[in-house]
């Protein structure tokens, strides 16, 4: 799995004129290697570990992790996690590893794991730094020259590097979201896991809709559902967006809290987001609670035509910005005004935004040039109606591009759903 991971980035980095690249963000390490650490959910602001990929096949790859973490190595490998890499090399963290290399004449460590122990340590090459700049610098200075241009995913450390050795550097964002956006087989079965479990939580997130309930409930109610289904909920709240409004809908406000219980009439926007074994989970859909207007029943439909139109489009080859134009779509006309319709396609991974667009990807470019779609990608179409007469009707799933077309992660019902 990781090995056809680095031969793709292996291609980008010969694209860029590249010699290596060093990643010392949390998701391109996992993405490269499978590595992941209980202290990346400290929230360091310094890197706790780094990934070396040379271009040149014949340089190994190279996993830089605190001493005292080898072990981590061994235990993720136990529990069916093996980490790709080719060699380790070191460095100490705070004073752990040091109180890690003390005796202890109390324990006495079994002999099979003493065994895999060795054969680990036999992979370190040279010796422990005093920290992870320069045990970056020490790898890079074994295997290239500083006149090598190096990529990193953290400019600060590419600073920092260049400053104690002179390494050429660039940024390796572009590269690395190169990559990433093709998924491989077994991301794409990951994904397949995740959308079962996202139709999980749509139904349970409506079952929990009603007269009476408070939208806080719904809240920490389906935050609860998604740990005990091993999702990651979104920090601070498992939706985006709120709930019901009061006076007007303000897109501006995402989760707007809502105290007051349902009294019926309110129009809930469900988009539970969160991570499954680290791959996204962007799944949106709309309740109203209690029976909707046919004034916004038609709204809705609406909306839905554009979305299942837009939908259709995405096959290899077209520009997620161009599929996105529903100023053709027919059913545009019944939207007062048809500008706040917001429609958006954009690739999902490990992150929710991982378009390959130049950065930053986040600006309009990324909306209005869009990029141009190719078989394995996984998208969201995202339709965001914001209007202010009826209210807001949303819809989004996210999509397998294959070689023909496209397959719905989500199955979730594209009704409206009506709760009382």
């Amino acid at each position: 799995m990781h090995a056809e991971k680095i031969i793709k980035i292996r291609a980008q980095l010969a694209s860029a004129g590249a010699a290596g690249v060093l990643l010392s963000t949390q998701d391109n390490i996992f993405y490269a290697s499978g590595f992941s650490s209980v202290m990346d959910g400290w929230h360091l602001v310094e890197p706790i570990a780094a990934l070396f990929i040379p271009t040149d096949m014949a340089l190994p790859v190279v996993l830089i992790l605190p001493e005292a973490s080898i072990i981590s190595l061994i235990v993720s490998e136990r529990g069916g996690h093996p980490v790709h890499l080719e060699r380790i090399a070191t460095f100490d963290m705070l004073n752990f590893c040091s109180t890690a290399r003390a005796e202890d004449a109390h324990l006495a460590l079994p002999d099979d794991l003493l065994v895999e122990l060795e054969r680990a340590m036999k992979q370190v090459e040279g010796q422990c730094q005093p920290d992870i700049i320069q045990a970056i610098a020490a790898t890079l200075s074994r295997h290239l020259s500083e006149n090598d241009r190096v990529l990193f995913d953290d400019l600060r450390v590419a600073a920092h590097v260049e400053a104690l050795t002179g390494q050429s550097t660039g940024d390796a964002l572009d590269t690395m979201f190169g990559a990433r956006v093709i998924k491989t087989s077994d991301e794409i079965a990951t994904l397949k896991e995740s959308g079962h479990i996202a139709d999980g939580i749509m139904a349970y997130t409506i079952s929990q809709l009603g007269i009476g309930t408070t939208w806080a409930a719904v809240e920490k109610s389906v935050a609860h559902f998604m740990i005990d289904h091993d999702v990651d909920p979104l920090p601070g709240s498992p939706m985006l967006f709120g709930g019901a409004y009061d006076l007007v809908f303000r897109p501006d406000l995402f989760r707007t809290p809502v105290s007051r219980p349902f009294q019926g009439g309110e129009i809930v926007i469900l988009e539970t987001q969160g991570r499954y074994k680290n791959f996204w989970i962007d799944i949106n859909r709309t309740a109203h609670i209690g029976p909707a207007s046919q004034p916004y029943r038609d709204q809705y439909a609406a909306v839905r035509e554009i979305f299942e139109t837009i939908s259709g489009r995405l096959r290899p080859g077209v520009n997620t910005a161009e599929i996105c134009k529903f100023q053709d779509i027919a059913a545009a006309g019944y939207l007062d005004p048809a500008e706040k319709l917001l429609v958006v396609a954009h690739s999902v991974g490990l992150v929710p935004l991982e378009s390959p667009v130049r950065y930053p990807g986040t600006g309009l470019h990324g909306a209005q040039g869009g990029f141009v779609v190719e078989a394995g990608m996984v998208i969201s179409i995202d339709c965001l109606y914001f209007g202010s007469a009826l209210g807001p009707s949303h819809m989004e799933n996210v999509f397998i591009v294959n070689e023909t077309g496209a397959e719905p992660l989500y199955q979730a019902t594209l009704d409206l759903v009506e709760v009382s």
